[in-house]
């Protein structure tokens, strides 16, 4: 919104320079708000809430099935965190369908980041909170196997952790998980 004032109020006083400068002044100003930075936009953080559970539960499904199979432990650690989280039947359903979409063998991942990175990745927060959750998850059934390893790594990189970053957070994770004597709720 506020990109179209500045265009249109850099046009009636400078011309088309000044167009120019009103739009990057106006998009400047869009984003802020848009990140909550001199205004909350409700829109964009209930859709940034929409965007993230939809990544979670997608991606718990793919690595859920990343060892060829879905086990009692991963299923319970799903429900358990629906329940957690207090969704209602609905989204508990809609949540189910997201996991087993994510445990299809053909589905590719890649669409599903490049959405989140660009609606949530531009904290460092999130992007963590969610490797963290998917970490947690591949251990739900009391190890980390190679393939949820492999694909754990595969994930942290599009979201932009190096390897170090990720091997911290991974140990990090792990440490928690064997302190409180592997309860990975």
């Amino acid at each position: 919104m506020f990109k179209i004032i500045g265009v249109v109020l850099g046009y009636l006083v400078f011309n088309l320079p000044g167009a120019f400068l009103g739009y990057f002044i106006g998009s400047s100003i869009d984003r802020s708000r848009s990140y909550g930075i001199g205004g909350v936009n409700p829109f964009t953080h209930g859709h940034r809430q929409t965007v993230f559970i939809k990544t979670i539960f997608t991606l718990m499904g793919k690595l859920a099935k990343a060892d060829g199979h879905i086990s009692q432990d991963e299923i319970d650690h799903v429900e358990l965190f629906i329940e957690k989280n207090g969704m209602s039947a609905e989204h508990r359903k809609e949540a189910i369908t997201l996991f087993k979409q994510g445990a299809a063998n053909d589905y590719d991942i890649q669409p599903l980041i490049n959405e989140f990175m660009s609606v949530c990745g531009h904290t460092r927060n999130l992007p963590q909170i969610l490797i963290v959750y998917l970490i947690v998850m591949s251990i739900a059934d009391g190890h980390l196997h190679t393939d949820e390893e492999n694909l754990l790594r595969q994930i942290a990189a599009r979201l932009g952790f190096g390897s170090i970053e990720f091997q911290q957070l991974l140990d990090m994770t792990l440490n928690q998980f064997n302190f409180s004597g592997g309860q990975s709720g």
